[in-house]
């Protein structure tokens, strides 16, 4: 371990972080050691964003952690500050993101006093206080954990005391190297002996590398192929292969019924909707670490460098593979089932709208809600984090952040974020940061005054309609109030020419559209049974 003086802890923070590559810090500072962390990190070269939650600002870091491969990073006050982020930091847990979360304190009294440590360790791979004598150590390790697979996020308190103190820096040397890739033996026996594989990717094939070697093996196999709702475009959703989203619904059943062989890639529990496992067919699974553990006992799990993994199993052909018209066939019948039918505008139709429109180089950002399952379905994705959401933790009031953290990350590319009147409610205050930075980012609010996913499901329970429904709110004025050019859509309006203008702004622009909910019952019966 090579040890050697250095400036304050704080500097010490920060040149660490420069060196991993983070390229802004997000958060709501506090008045003790965020102070020292903002100066030294501006002084390194990582400038401070100051989002209007935490939660907003833990979910810009994360996604540009997500965006640009090296950790991102928030702060926030000591007590109520470190608990305002606890969903912030729970999406970046469940989604498998890089971030590094500061808290002021501990607290030296108990005025503001809990344990903000222990507050994190359900939600984060490591936590702990950076001190003068040790923090240098254990913030290297820090950024080590949140790297290695699988990702997610570390918690570390920081007092004004030890930020504005000379340290010792010392960094342990810690290889994050994946294990090399098994030679073939039974697995390649279970590709080659299959007459109907199904592959499904997940979130672990987003890297750059291993999204690739995904397009190779796309473009090598005939099967079908199913991307989770965070692989989306590692195959592109115009590929022959592709049939749709796997969510661990029933809609999927229709394809992998037939299946001799499942193929899990990169694959985490977190992406399924919690069920019992209904295929027959045994599992190969593929992982860049070892996880969570599947709700279903593989046939053979394999662990290691994942691009070297899927290279490997491409050279195996299945003995009799799938003819491109039964993809083709599942891929329609897939996609027709999500239709959702209505009066007015829709989420279906505002969504078909949308993407006529928008440039080829558009990002998505899409809120948790009833009005996902279209937005997901329509929007072709051509590559890895063309599309992001929440879906791990699928949380509300995510779009808008994580458009920020986009536009913030690739000011040049556009990015048009997608909410419900729910979630727009959540990430209000957010609209001053995308004014006051410029963004370039559209929001699109499909408005129908209802939680419209939890009346759907208090509906199918015969439950009175209690807690779900609530007065309209008009946000194109609010967004106005803000400084972001907006436009509100009635349902006997005409929704192309606000959607032109919007997606031509220079700046953030919002379009509100009132929408009819009437058709996600039908859509949803599709979809889950």
């Amino acid at each position: 371990m090579a040890e050697g003086s250095s400036g304050t802890l704080a500097q010490e923070i920060a040149r660490q972080m420069a060196e991993a590559g983070v390229k802004r810090m997000f958060g709501v500072p506090g008045g003790g050691s965020s102070l020292q962390l903002i100066a030294a990190a501006e002084e390194a070269g990582i400038p401070f964003v100051l989002s209007k939650t935490e939660t907003g600002g833990a979910i810009m870091a994360a996604v540009t952690g997500e965006l640009s491969g090296a950790p991102g990073a928030m702060l926030a006050g000591v007590g109520p500050g470190a608990a305002s982020a606890v969903n912030g930091i729970a999406y970046a847990h469940l989604e498998r993101s890089p971030v590094i979360m500061f808290c002021d304190g501990p607290a030296a009294s108990l005025h503001q006093a809990f344990d903000q440590n222990a507050l994190y360790q359900p939600v984060s791979k490591a936590q702990g206080r950076l001190s003068t004598d040790t923090g240098s150590a254990l913030f290297a390790e820090g950024l080590a954990a949140t790297l290695a697979h699988p990702r997610g996020p570390v918690q570390f308190d920081l007092t004004t005391t030890d930020a504005s103190t000379m340290c010792v820096r010392a960094e342990p040397a810690i290889s994050t190297a994946p294990a090399p890739p098994q030679p073939p033996g039974v697995w390649a026996d279970l590709i080659a002996s299959s007459r109907k594989p199904v592959i499904i990717a997940g979130l672990e094939t987003r890297d750059h590398d291993v999204a690739g070697a995904m397009a190779r093996l796309a473009d090598r196999l005939t099967c079908p192929m199913f991307t989770t709702y965070r692989a989306k475009g590692v195959v592109p959703d115009q590929h022959p292969n592709m049939v749709g989203h796997f969510t661990g619904a029933t809609l999927e059943a229709k394809c992998l019924d037939q299946a001799d062989l499942i193929v899990c890639i990169g694959f985490d529990p977190v992406e399924r909707i919690p069920s019992p496992w209904p295929y027959k067919a045994p599992v190969l699974e593929l992982r860049a670490a070892q996880g969570a553990e599947l709700p279903i006992d593989p046939a053979l799990s394999l662990v290691g460098d994942l691009a070297k993994l899927i290279d490997s199993i491409s050279e195996f052909q299945p003995s009799r593979p799938w003819k491109t018209e039964e993809i083709s066939d599942l891929h329609t019948s897939f996609k027709d089932a999500l239709h959702l039918s209505a009066g007015g505008h829709t989420a279906h139709t505002v969504m078909e709208q949308l993407v006529g429109l928008v440039s080829p180089d558009t990002r998505l950002t899409v809120d948790a809600g009833a009005h996902m399952v279209s937005a997901m379905a329509l929007w072709p994705a051509s590559e890895t984090n063309g599309v992001l959401k929440s879906n791990g933790l699928s949380t509300m009031g995510y779009a808008l952040p994580a458009a920020i953290g986009s536009s913030l990350h690739e000011p040049d590319r556009p990015v048009v974020a997608v909410t419900g009147d729910g979630g727009m409610l959540m990430a209000l205050a957010e609209l001053a940061t995308t004014a006051e930075h410029k963004c370039n980012l559209t929001l699109i609010v499909l408005n129908d005054a209802a939680l419209s996913l939890i009346d759907l499901k208090q509906q199918n329970l015969q439950m009175a309609s209690k807690g779900v429904r609530y007065p309209a709110t008009n946000f194109a004025t609010i967004a106005k109030g803000f400084g972001c050019k907006a436009w509100k859509v009635g349902q006997g309006d005409e929704l192309e020419p606000a959607l032109r203008k919007a997606l031509a702004a220079k700046g953030p622009a919002v379009v509100d559209v009132a929408i009819d909910p009437s058709g996600y019952r039908d859509q949803f019966a599709a979809l889950r049974g």
